[in-house]
């Protein structure tokens, strides 16, 4: 609990103006509305392009899943891999995953479309837009297929089509798109880099608390890739066409 307090406060200061002493609120004519884009961004999450690489992902998913490659990457890095460190490190990762980060986004966008506008409150409200967006999608999959976890009683991941929640990580999905979000906008070829191999961060600590199958949380980073790709790709724009009497002799 001190944790989530503490990283909300976190965010809640780094929204407040830069100089302490000015507080530069925004006129009414300012202000951009809060789903300002949603439905842009729904449908570039929702298109050809999304659902190409999202098949891509589902049919590697079933091989992991019916290849018997999901237990035997869970049966390795459970016997190989996790130990006590790797579990205290896996339960600070984890945090990052849990569903308060959904409001968090949601407040820093709220402050960034009615009170202040800066480089932080624009990347938290594009983590919020992006979790809107796919939020949906990743429910759909987890019920549709309907895997199940290593640790539940059967511990199988094949797809029982409604019968478990857990055919794509959760965790993974609220905790890849802030990353994704900076590797996308910063520019920044190894803060790319760093940002892309940090969004898996989360999801290899389901594997380690055998929460989660591989084919599971690449499910749910898939989700979120696609949904911060639709937020945050620019709009193609065509250039003007110069007419021959425009150019001049």
């Amino acid at each position: 609990m001190w944790v989530v307090l503490g990283l909300s406060v976190v965010c809640a200061l780094l929204v407040l103006p830069e100089r302490w002493g000015r507080r530069a609120k925004r006129k009414r004519g300012q202000m951009a509305p809060l789903f300002k884009g949603t439905g842009r961004h729904w449908r570039r999450n929702y298109g050809r392009r999304s659902f190409l690489r999202l098949g891509g992902a589902t049919l590697l998913a079933g091989v992991l899943a019916y290849s018997g490659a999901d237990e035997a990457a869970e049966s390795f890095h459970s016997d190989s891999v996790r130990s006590s460190g790797t579990d205290r490190l896996a339960h600070i990762f984890k945090v990052f995953g849990e569903r308060f980060w959904f409001v968090n986004w949601l407040l820093v966008a709220a402050a960034d479309a009615w009170w202040q506008s800066g480089s932080f409150s624009r990347w938290g409200r594009a983590n919020f837009e992006a979790m809107v967006v796919g939020l949906p999608l990743l429910w759909t999959v987890q019920r549709g297929l309907g895997a199940n976890r290593p640790s539940s009683d059967d511990g199988s991941p094949r797809w029982r089509p409604m019968a478990a929640p857990n055919s794509a990580s959760g965790h993974t999905f609220i905790a890849a798109v802030p990353w994704l979000t900076l590797a996308m906008r910063s520019g920044k070829a190894p803060v790319a880099a760093l940002s892309h191999v940090a969004s898996w961060a989360t999801g290899w600590s389901r594997l380690n608390d055998r929460k989660h199958y591989l084919s599971q949380i690449a499910l749910g980073w898939t989700i979120a890739y696609n949904a911060v790709s639709a937020v945050n790709e620019q709009p193609t724009t065509k250039l003007p066409v110069t007419k021959k009497e425009d150019v001049p002799s």
